[in-house]
């Protein structure tokens, strides 16, 4: 999580249910949401939000660069 702190996202929601933990951070349009299983802190899983209005308003070119970049 360290690192996600260095490329500036913040926690906006931080919350424990059953055996785990979860955050939600976020970057400007970007939204990650992490979950750890207690007491170890295995990640058990990991999502990637794009929020709705920046997808109404990008380019083919914008498009082009998050294709290369998500379907390595």
């Amino acid at each position: 999580m360290s690192e996600l702190n260095e490329l500036g996202f913040e926690v906006i929601k931080s919350y424990t249910h059953d055996d785990y933990q979860t955050q939600r951070r976020k970057k400007g349009c970007i939204i990650i949401e992490t979950t750890w299983q207690m007491p170890l802190r295995n990640c058990v899983s990991q999502d990637l939000q794009i929020e709705a209005d920046f997808v109404e308003g990008f380019s083919k070119k914008d498009l082009k660069k998050l294709d290369e970049i998500l379907n390595k």
